[in-house]
């Protein structure tokens, strides 16, 4: 079997089982550009690695707008779960046909306390759906697909087998709106006007301890994670699917909407934030239960 014809084996494998997206990229990517540090590279993590091979599942853009709710969190678990499964399987596969290889997990860490100590994991998989084109970084620091925008998540499959790479990606989809920017409730995303204007900055200073911290919060609450930077971003064609593609000023005057609102999404995603989670009914609208929370975050990390 050829390189080109194993390659084709692994995407056919992974997409009758579910993945959405596939990517094949070199560790000398990782090299060659220089962004991320030595040791989170794969050849450091593992130096039979020739390919990475990254997997991509879909977040239904419905049910990331309800977000913060139980059933966002069951989504991003569920998604978690198809991912490491899919990873899994793929390096069995890889094995059982002579070829070495090993999983990562999609997270890395074990929970939300151990991320807000040392916010980073050992390995980035937005970089490897980058390097393995299947998109570019966004402002809000996350992958924007063609297909999905920023709703989807990663693993990476390390293997000892040499196939292919894909081409880098060639269009950025960011269209530099600045929403994820003004939405985000901690402000962890830092840009200026002029940088989003300039694009010379691509992308947001990252506050990921506000980010995690906010979401730890939210853990309390039982609806972790965040994800308003995922909801928000007006790239990806499930928009269109879904008819959310002029979504972004419903989203702005989300918090401000009045509790006794006629308007059928507003009054769905409190339904939904009202059930399973510790947000009481009348506050699931606003969120105001949790601005002081935010305020405190914003405040504590204002020169981190």
């Amino acid at each position: 079997m050829t390189e080109g014809d194993l390659k084709r084996e692994i995407t056919l494998y992974l997409q009758d089982r579910g993945a959405d997206l596939v990517g094949f990229a070199r560790p000398d990517r990782w090299h060659e550009d220089g962004r991320v540090p030595g040791p989170y590279r794969p050849d450091a993590l593992w130096p039979m690695t020739r390919t990475v091979v990254v997997i991509g599942i879909q977040m239904p853009l419905p049910v990331v707008e309800t977000t913060p709710s139980v059933q966002h969190r069951d989504l991003y678990n569920t998604c978690n779960r198809a991912l490491d499964d899919l990873a899994f399987s793929l390096a069995r596969w890889l094995n059982r046909h002579g070829h070495a290889a090993i999983p990562l997990s999609r997270d890395g860490y074990a929970n939300i306390h151990v991320l807000i100590r040392k916010p980073a994991a050992a390995f980035a998989h937005g970089f490897a759906a980058h390097y393995s084109g299947i998109g570019h970084k966004g402002i809000n620091n996350t992958i924007l697909t063609e297909a999905f925008g920023p709703r989807i998540r990663f693993v990476s499959v390390f293997t000892a087998a040499r196939l292919p790479a894909d081409p880098l990606p060639s269009e950025n989809h960011c269209i530099r709106c600045g929403a994820c920017v003004r939405l985000c409730p901690v402000q962890a995303l830092r840009i200026t006007k002029r940088e989003l204007a300039e694009r010379k900055v691509v992308v947001a200073d990252y506050n990921a301890r506000a980010c995690a911290e906010w979401a730890r919060a939210l853990t309390e609450k039982g609806c972790y994670p965040c994800g308003i930077c995922v909801k928000v971003c007006p790239a990806g064609a499930d928009r269109i699917l879904y008819g959310r593609d002029k979504g972004l000023n419903h989203y702005r005057r989300e918090a401000g909407a009045p509790a006794d609102t006629d308007d059928p999404d507003y009054r769905a995603w409190a339904h939904i934030r009202a059930h399973g989670s510790l947000i009481a009914e009348e506050d699931a609208l606003s969120l105001a239960g949790l601005r002081p929370v935010a305020e405190r975050i914003m405040k504590e990390n204002k020169t981190s």
